[in-house]
């Protein structure tokens, strides 16, 4: 559990955690669930262990909530939930999704309800909405 991948490739992070390749970060790489609600997986490029990387954690944390006010801010999403959970996929990973009242499971946890509804068309609206974000 909690494996770092040593190799931040599209079509690698794409495979492992069957999900949409969207941006890179000198701290993580960003991906999106192929799902109606806007469900990031954040990919860190460093094991988040305190007791060694302790900056590092801070630094990615402080990224991962920059990114959380740009998206409030330009209401690309408002209410968020942030988990580092790793039961099905060993590799690191942290799961930021933004919650909306009339989503397809509201209010309960999305983890209890897969499969969700399937989509690639929310993938690439994020992505879209976020360009200005990872190429300031």
């Amino acid at each position: 559990m909690d494996l770092i991948l040593p190799n931040h490739t599209p079509e690698i992070l794409e495979k492992t955690f069957d999900s949409i390749y969207l941006y890179e970060h000198e701290l993580y790489s960003l991906m999106a669930e192929k799902t109606e609600m806007k469900w990031l997986l954040v990919i860190p490029k460093q094991p988040l262990d305190a007791d060694e990387n302790l900056d590092y954690i801070q630094e990615l944390y402080g990224s991962i909530y920059q990114l959380i006010a740009f998206m409030q801010n330009n209401q690309i999403g408002q209410h968020f939930n942030i988990a580092k959970i790793g039961n099905k996929n060993p590799n690191q990973h942290i799961h930021l999704i933004f919650r909306e009242e009339n989503d397809e499971v509201w209010p309960d946890a999305v983890w209890c309800h897969e499969p969700l509804k399937s989509s690639l068309e929310t993938p690439e609206k994020l992505k879209e909405a976020l360009r200005p974000f990872y190429q300031a």
